[in-house]
């Protein structure tokens, strides 16, 4: 057993991973602020403390001593981090620092860190995102998640420890997705749009494509790498596959809500209009997991059940 501590745990990704760690018999610590989170989200046998990481926390990880940290909290609305660039910066760069620092002082041996698509920013050509691919973001929100990932990397260069894994998840979707949020989470936005019995909002004409990706094989890949020899130290991408674009999925969430599809198209806003990554490095290191993936209709179908509980 593991002492395993989960910051944003109240979180749509953060408790799916804690659920996976607990079933794995680990013991877990779950830190959340419940700014976009919910305690109802946090799994019944994890600890929670309702705290902010921008808040001094050498006092939290020294009674716990994790072995491992997986730090999810962050505030991840891309297209709004261009009008809130301070408070972007503080909850995901500034916030990863304090995270990071607690951590070792604590003597944590692993640190995780959930960065994001957005910090490639424009694709070249059509070509999709491979680790490899030189990392350009081209919003704030982007650009933080970068400068983490440079963080993480130099810390462990200057102190030796600890050792980290860095994941760039993309338009992940499911159960426990926090849909009252208008700025993120396509799926999550469409379908609280329908709950309310309102057009879902499209800006442009829905042209644009991202690749979908339901929760469980990134939450067990996120919660498997520190015990994962391929995974020490190393960047993944994470997430679906099959490229859609905004409007078919649209149709799709309405179909699986049980609704005839109503889009309020609005004008175009500045966004990556084609955005999709590569995955063979994490196939790799996570075949098991991999060989499990949900497809997207049929992940959606789940999202929709569990919305139509808890509206």
């Amino acid at each position: 057993m593991r002492h395993a501590l989960v910051t944003g745990g109240a979180g749509f990704i953060g408790s799916h991973v804690a659920e996976v760690l607990l079933e794995h018999g680990h013991q877990v610590l779950v830190l959340d602020d419940l700014s976009g989170g919910l305690v109802d989200n946090v799994p019944l046998r994890a600890d929670f403390e309702h705290c902010s990481v921008i808040e001094p926390l050498d006092h939290l990880f020294q009674s716990y001593r994790p072995n491992v940290v997986y730090h999810l909290a962050a505030y991840a609305a891309e297209g709004l981090s261009h009008h809130i660039p301070v408070f972007n910066f503080m909850n995901n760069t500034v916030a990863t620092a304090n995270v990071l620092a607690a951590a070792y002082r604590a003597g944590a041996e692993h640190f995780v860190f959930t960065s994001s698509i957005a910090a490639y920013g424009h694709p070249r050509g059509n070509q999709a995102f491979d680790e490899a691919t030189v990392c350009v973001p081209c919003d704030p929100y982007g650009a933080a998640k970068l400068g983490c990932e440079h963080y993480i990397k130099s810390f462990k260069t200057y102190f030796g420890t600890p050792a980290y894994t860095i994941f760039r998840p993309h338009n992940v979707f499911g159960p426990r997705q926090n849909i009252s949020d208008p700025y993120r989470n396509v799926v999550g936005i469409f379908m609280s749009a329908i709950v309310r019995q309102q057009p879902m909002p499209v800006f442009g004409d829905g042209s644009q494509t991202r690749s979908f990706s339901y929760i469980t094989p990134v939450a067990r890949c996120i919660a498997e790498a520190p015990l994962t020899t391929a995974a020490r130290n190393a960047v993944f991408n994470v997430g679906g596959d099959v490229p859609m674009s905004v409007g078919e999925l649209a149709r799709h969430v309405a179909d699986v809500m049980g609704v005839q599809a109503q889009i309020r198209y609005l004008p175009p806003r500045k966004e990556v209009q084609h955005a999709h990554c590569l995955h063979e490095r994490a196939r790799a290191a996570f075949p098991h997991v991999y060989a499990e993936s949900v497809d997207i209709i049929t992940g959606l179908k789940k999202m929709a059940d569990y919305i139509k509980l808890r509206p």
